[in-house]
Formats: C-alpha cells, structure tokens, sequence
C-alpha cells in the first residue's frame, strides 16, 4: 500500500528482528495508520524531496516487536507517530537541523552522532496527527554505558 508518493506501508513495517523473531508487525487498527499518514505527509515525503534517497530504518513497531529490542511501552513507534531515518546526501547532524528549521513536528533527535562521521548514528523524528506537536529537540548520547538525551541538537 502507498502511503505518499515515495513511501509505502511496507517501508514503514519492515523489521529484520521482526521478521527473525517470528513478529508480525503489520499495522492492526486505523489510529496507527492515520498517524503513519501523518507523519508520512507532513514530514518523510518532505524530507525526500528536499534531500532524496531516506531511509527508514525503523518506524512503526508493534508492542510485542518494541518489548524484544528492550524499548519503552511509551516509544512513538508504538504509536506510528515516529521513524529513525537516514538520507545518504546529507550529514545526519545537518538533516536533524535541516528538520528542526523547515517541518512541523513533535520531536527530533539526533541520535549517537560523532562529529566528523556523517553517517554516523541516525535521526529519530516524530510527527502527531492531532497537530499538537511540541518541537522538541534532543541529542542523545551514551555517558558510562547509559542513554543520555540532552536538549538541543549537538554535533
């Protein structure tokens, strides 16, 4: 199913340890589909025709799916309101800003960016259909082997 016209649904559910633990990740109820739309439309598309190529590398996660790699029950994975991406012709530092500067949406974090490595960690931003989007940004980085968000966008 196309959702835009770069993105299809299966894009947005594809999961290798999905698929390896036995997962099925589809999308089950309207709710989550509106808001894969959303954030689809008003963010994705956006980004690949400012950037091209956009990878997902991970979107909609099912309950079960975002429990096996150890998530909160709280991610906007959950949700569809969220996709980690990666675009090929741009630093993940300057995509993060590039977000932050031009789209409406609820959260954006750069994260595990080293500086000087462009392709290094990834960008995680999220999109609420109900337009109450906060515009958070957020940097999360590991301190002593554990997960840090510090605000802003810090590359």
């Amino acid at each position: 199913m196309k959702i835009s016209k770069n993105f299809t649904l299966k894009e947005l559910t594809k999961s290798s340890t999905g698929e390896r633990l036995g997962i099925d990740n589809s999308v089950k109820d309207q709710e989550t589909l509106v808001n894969l739309c959303a954030l689809t439309h008003n963010v994705l598309q956006n980004i690949r025709e400012e950037h091209g190529r956009t990878t997902v590398n991970s979107s909609f996660r099912c309950l079960e799916l975002n429990r096996a790699i150890k998530s909160s029950d709280k991610s906007q994975h959950v949700k569809g309101e969220a996709a980690d991406i990666e675009c090929p012709a741009i630093d993940n530092f300057q995509l993060a800003k590039w977000i932050a500067s031009n789209l409406d949406f609820d959260q954006v974090l750069l994260e595990f960016y080293t500086k000087g490595i462009p392709d290094s960690g990834w960008v995680h931003v999220s999109y609420k259909a109900d337009g109450n989007n906060r515009e958070k940004e957020l940097t999360a980085v590991k301190v002593k082997g554990k997960t840090v968000y510090k605000e802003g966008l810090i590359g």
